[in-house]
């Protein structure tokens, strides 16, 4: 359950010392060489997680995308929409590199 949580801070992309407070509030945990290991195994977890279910991660950041287009769209926003689908077809291997305009002929 810490592990999870500690993935939940992680991912809330918040600062170190405010994880260290959370972990003193809501685990009793104040030894810092012990959260930073809770932080670590959620690292790991979150690692091993995205490389075992990385088809279903992608789905649903196709969907996400979708999603969002489909809303940049309704608010006449075609360059977010444009992007938007952009990144879905680099997610679904359509698109490898960035488009870059060619080269100018001297």
């Amino acid at each position: 359950q810490r592990i999870a949580e500690a993935q939940l801070w992680i991912a809330q992309r918040l600062p170190l010392a405010l994880m260290r407070e959370k972990a003193a509030q809501n685990w009793g945990v104040t030894n810092i060489k012990t959260v930073s290991r809770y932080l670590s195994l959620a690292r790991e977890r979150m690692v091993e997680e995205l490389i075992s279910d990385r088809r279903r991660h992608q789905a649903e950041q196709i969907f996400a995308l979708n999603e969002l287009a489909r809303r940049a769209m309704d608010k006449d926003q075609f360059n977010a929409a444009v992007g938007a689908y952009r990144v879905i077809a680099e997610i679904g291997g359509m698109l490898r590199a960035p488009l870059k305009a060619p080269e100018p002929r001297s």
